[in-house]
């Protein structure tokens, strides 16, 4: 079985912080650095893009009942990534208007760029229902136990409803910023959205971290099986 979830993890992490920070600086009316930041967005949106379409068509994740994470991490990182690749493109498209110097520019660009995520808002929602209800099916079916072949989070294997606990506020809390920033734009209540940037900000350290022990977790299973080890850590 050939996966990816760990450089999806990290990648969708470091974006989820990304537009955090981003967020944070329209709201302070700070002046936006718009090729930077489309770079940052158009990185990390392809490789989203590129790998939740791949594992949303062709199911990587076979066998044992692991099928739902060709869905719970799959199609999620497909909507983040073309979300993503929206605001590279809006920042490089428009990074002469976001360049201005004087105070009442900036002002008028960054309520200019909120104005334009409006629309888009709709999808951000739409994603934002889809992961409370994967949060959800987490809990409710305990999915995401590790094996006991696993180091570190094989070890509590036996106890499904801690990864299932973890993964599912870890995923319901990406929801409630996703859903607070659709309400705040179409509801005109941007002071909202500092709450948003809180949730992704938190979310995204949280599965940064989680995708890179990841990367020590997972081939250090593959070794156990392969070598009939059982390194716990």
């Amino acid at each position: 079985m050939i996966v990816y979830n760990e450089l999806v993890a990290i990648t969708a992490g470091a974006g989820l912080i990304g537009f955090a920070l981003f967020l944070a600086d329209l709201l302070r009316n700070k002046r936006i650095d718009s090729e930077a930041w489309a770079g940052f967005f158009g990185v990390t949106g392809l490789l989203l893009l590129v790998l939740g379409l791949h594992t949303t068509v062709t199911w990587p994740f076979g066998g044992g009942g692991f099928e739902y994470a060709n869905i719970a991490f799959g199609q999620p990182a497909a909507g983040f990534g073309a979300l993503l690749l929206f605001a590279a493109v809006y920042l490089w498209r428009h990074r002469s208007f976001l360049t201005g110097e004087i105070e009442g520019e900036v002002e008028e660009a960054n309520a200019t760029m909120l104005a334009a995520f409006k629309p888009v808002g709709i999808f951000v929602g739409a994603l934002g229902l889809g992961m409370a209800a994967l949060a959800i099916t987490f809990v409710r079916f305990q999915l995401g136990a590790a094996p006991p072949e696993e180091p570190i989070s094989g070890r509590f294997g036996h106890l499904p409803i801690l990864e299932a606990l973890f993964l599912g506020g870890l995923w319901g809390i990406v929801a409630v910023g996703a859903l607070i920033f659709a309400i705040a734009l179409w509801s005109g209540r941007l002071h909202l959205l500092r709450w948003a940037v809180w949730a992704w900000a938190i979310g995204g350290v949280v599965l940064l971290l989680f995708g890179a022990m990841n990367f020590y977790t997972h081939i250090g299973m593959y070794d156990n099986i392969a070598n009939g080890t059982m390194h716990k850590w």
